[in-house]
């Protein structure tokens, strides 16, 4: 597990493109936190890694999924209005995992408990005074160094 303080808008965005860069075979993000705790945000950042603009983000409360078609197709879908997902939501997330050259971002993942695959990351956003925490969790303590090493610039946390 990995945490950071309080990170302002620029350097949420610089973490998500770390997180982006370390990614490797990974296809699913999951993002959980409250209103404005920066998930979105983060999602701006991650995407730019694959050749798009942060502009085409939009944050996909109403209409539950966005796609972005970059170096990689990311599937951006929000759960925010789900309490309870429809077999039509639990299939899109399916085939977007099945497809190739793919990554799956959801925020609000924690409306759908004991169905993601093993291989996953989970990030956690809060508040805090001047911006947002962010805690990391992931099965690969591998991926975790990298991106420690990369953030905190290689010293140990």
């Amino acid at each position: 597990m990995l945490s950071f303080g309080c990170l302002d808008e620029k350097n949420l965005k610089k973490l998500a493109k770390i997180v982006a860069e370390e990614l490797g075979e990974i296809k699913l993000l999951l993002l959980i936190g409250e209103l404005g705790s920066g998930k979105t945000t983060f999602v701006r950042g991650f995407v730019t890694h694959f050749g798009l603009d942060e502009s085409v983000v939009k944050s996909p409360t109403f209409s539950i999924l966005n796609i972005y078609k970059g170096s990689k197709v990311i599937y951006h879908m929000d759960l925010y209005r789900v309490e309870q997902p429809d077999e039509e939501i639990l299939m899109e997330i399916e085939e977007a995992l099945e497809q190739n050259n793919t990554v799956l971002i959801i925020e609000w993942a924690d409306r759908i408990e004991n169905f993601w695959p093993e291989k996953f990351l989970k990030i956690k956003f809060d508040f805090c005074d001047e911006g947002r925490t962010v805690l990391i969790e992931c099965f690969d303590e591998k991926l975790l160094e990298k991106i420690s090493s990369r953030w905190f610039g290689g010293k140990k946390i």
